[in-house]
């Protein structure tokens, strides 16, 4: 009777540590180093969970890290395995802890929750100028010379031939051929400004803050253009914002995000970040303006 009842108790927990084990829930990441604010993927692993039965991940664990997640790819199934990746940024530096994620899945009718493991990355930050913002300098008029009314005596006296030439020609009845002017896609303009951006070689001659200046320049000229937003007048998060109706998916959301913060930085916090982020701000500006010049801009009911 005892041996009878040891049997049906051991095919018990069998079945019990079979099904607990099938069921895993994994996280990994390609780098464990990063620099704040820059974006990471991560790789989200489900076994032993049938694709129908996936709910929901839960991010509320990282909000005390100070870890943000920008999107995700859709889920990709293969059998009793599926997998996604995840995008996030991090603003804290050191050594961070990026705590076990939540799934939660259908078991049966009821709802269950399975945990991933937890990972370490390290996030290095960037270095700020000790000398601060310069201080504003007075403004100095200098005394007018002939030089200084030089244009305004030639637009009178080019303005008078004009005239002169309009009054006098001799009349034609002739029908002057019209010439329509074909615009040229602002994708084509934006990429040939980043092509003679990129050969002036600023960032090489230590020009750091005009170069990021002008690139992020040029990315808003093509937002305003292309998507019809007032890009050169918004900050940044107004212009994700903008663009939160488009056709823009979160990867090229985060590239955007990325260059223009990381330009902010330079800009007004005189940042010094490390020298290979410049080509691949040009790179990802550059795929930015390929990746979308299909899109059409969808004008909102108010337009």
């Amino acid at each position: 009777m005892i041996g009878r009842a040891s049997a049906i108790l051991s095919l018990l927990l069998g079945g019990m540590l079979s099904s607990t084990y099938a069921q895993q829930f994994e996280i990994a990441l390609d780098s464990n180093r990063m620099l704040i604010g820059d974006q990471r993927r991560m790789h989200l692993r489900v076994m032993g969970i049938a694709p129908n039965q996936v709910d929901t991940i839960l991010f509320d664990a990282w909000q005390d890290s100070n870890i943000e997640p920008l999107g995700a790819t859709p889920w990709r199934h293969t059998g009793s395995e599926s997998i996604r990746d995840i995008y996030f940024s991090v603003f804290d530096t050191g050594y961070i802890i990026i705590p076990p994620l939540p799934l939660q899945f259908s078991n049966e009718g009821e709802t269950d929750t399975i945990y991933s493991n937890n990972l370490a990355i390290e996030v290095y930050g960037i270095t700020i100028d000790s000398t601060g913002l310069a201080p504003l300098r007075e403004i100095r008029k200098e005394p007018l010379n002939l030089r200084d009314f030089l244009p305004y005596i030639l637009g009178v006296v080019a303005l008078l031939a004009a005239l002169a030439f309009f009054l006098w020609r001799p009349k034609k009845q002739q029908l002057e051929p019209v010439i329509v002017e074909v615009p040229i896609p602002p994708d084509e303009i934006a990429l040939r400004r980043l092509s003679e951006l990129n050969q002036k070689k600023l960032w090489q001659s230590g020009r750091i803050k005009a170069y990021q200046s002008e690139l992020t320049h040029i990315i808003r000229w093509y937002l305003e253009e292309k998507f019809q937003i007032p890009a050169l007048e918004s900050t940044t998060t107004e212009i994700l914002r903008s663009l939160e109706q488009s056709a823009v998916n979160p990867a090229q959301m985060a590239d955007l995000n990325h260059i223009l913060n990381m330009a902010d930085l330079i800009k007004f916090a005189k940042a010094t970040p490390e020298v290979t982020i410049h080509q691949d701000f040009m790179q990802r500006a550059e795929d930015f303006v390929r990746d979308t010049r299909a899109f059409t801009h969808q004008p909102d009911e108010e337009e």
